[in-house]
C-alpha cells in the first residue's frame, strides 16, 4: 500500500512543483508497537528535480529498523506529462539487504484529468519478497474544490492464490500558496512482511500528513498515524522531514 500511496505522492508533488527547482530533504520516523517487538525506526535521504508542471525526476536512499532488522532500500520515481491532461508515473526499489523489506518492487500510475478538477488514477505494482510475489493494483478518484479535495480509492492485491481488497479514503486541506494537510483512512486486507514473513492481514489505519513552508526554500514534512495489523499488533508513529529548494 506503501508504495502505491509513494507514487501518488510522487504525481502530485509534480503538479505543483516549479520549473527547474531542485530539492533535497531529510526526514526521520519512529513507530512503537503494541507487542514486544522494539520500535521501528526509519531515516531517509530524498533528492528531486522538476523539469517542469507534472515532470519530476525523485530518489531516494532509506535505512530502516524493524523487528530488531536493519534493511537498506533506494528508489526511483519518474512523473511526466504524456498529454495536456495525461500524467504517468514510473518507480522501482531495490533493497540490498532485504530482511524484512522487499527485494525489488516496479509500478506505475497513470493520471487523467477527464473533467475540470476531476481525476481518475490508476495504477499496477509487482513487489518480490524473499519467498513470494505480490501484485497490487489501485484505481482512485479525486476530486478538488476550492482549497479542499477528496479522494476514494481502492487497492486489490494478489498473493499466495488469494486476491485481497482495501479501501482508501483521503481528504486534503491546501492554505497559502504551496501548503497542504490531509487525512488518510484505510481499511481492508494486504500483504504484510510481518518479522521477515509475509502474511495477507486485516489492516485498519488513520494518518495526518502535511508540509508547510516556513521560507521560500525551507519547508516542514510531517505526519502522524496509528496502524492496526490484523491480530499481529498496533503501530503509532510519527515522521518528520526537513526539505530545501533551491
Amino acid at each position: 500500500m506503501r508504495a502505491l500511496l509513494g507514487a501518488a505522492a510522487l504525481l502530485a508533488a509534480a503538479c505543483v512543483q516549479a520549473q527547474g527547482n531542485t530539492s533535497i530533504g531529510l526526514r526521520a520516523g519512529v513507530e512503537r508497537l503494541s507487542s514486544d517487538s522494539p520500535d521501528w525506526q526509519e531515516r531517509s535521504l530524498h533528492l528531486s528535480h522538476a523539469f517542469g508542471k507534472r515532470h519530476l525526476l525523485d530518489a531516494a536512499a532509506t535505512r530502516t529498523e524493524r523487528f530488531g532488522l536493519d534493511d537498506n532500500q533506494f528508489a526511483l520515481g519518474y512523473a511526466v506529462p504524456l498529454t495536456e491532461r495525461l500524467t504517468a508515473t514510473l518507480d522501482a526499489n531495490v533493497s540490498d539487504t532485504h530482511r524484512v523489506l522487499a527485494r525489488h518492487a516496479y509500478g506505475g500510475v497513470l493520471q487523467y484529468e477527464f473533467a475540470p478538477a476531476w481525476l481518475v488514477h490508476g495504477g499496477v505494482r509487482s513487489t518480490r519478497y524473499n519467498d513470494v510475489r505480490v501484485n497490487q493494483g489501485l484505481l482512485m478518484l479525486e476530486r478538488y474544490v476550492g482549497a479542499f479535495s477528496w479522494a476514494l480509492g481502492w487497492r486489490p492485491a494478489r498473493a499466495f492464490r488469494t486476491t485481497a481488497h482495501g479501501i482508501e479514503l483521503r481528504g486534503g486541506y491546501y492554505y497559502g500558496e504551496r501548503n497542504s494537510a490531509a487525512l488518510i483512512l484505510a481499511g481492508g486486507k494486504e500483504a504484510a512482511s510481518i518479522g521477515g514473513e509475509v502474511v495477507l492481514t486485516t489492516l485498519r489505519s488513520v494518518a495526518l500528513t502535511g508540509r508547510h513552508w516556513i521560507s521560500d526554500d525551507w519547508a516542514v514534512n510531517w505526519s502522524a498515524g496509528r496502524t492496526r495489523q490484523g491480530d499481529f499488533y498496533s503501530r503509532n508513529g510519527i515522521n518528520l522531514g526537513l526539505q530545501y529548494t533551491f
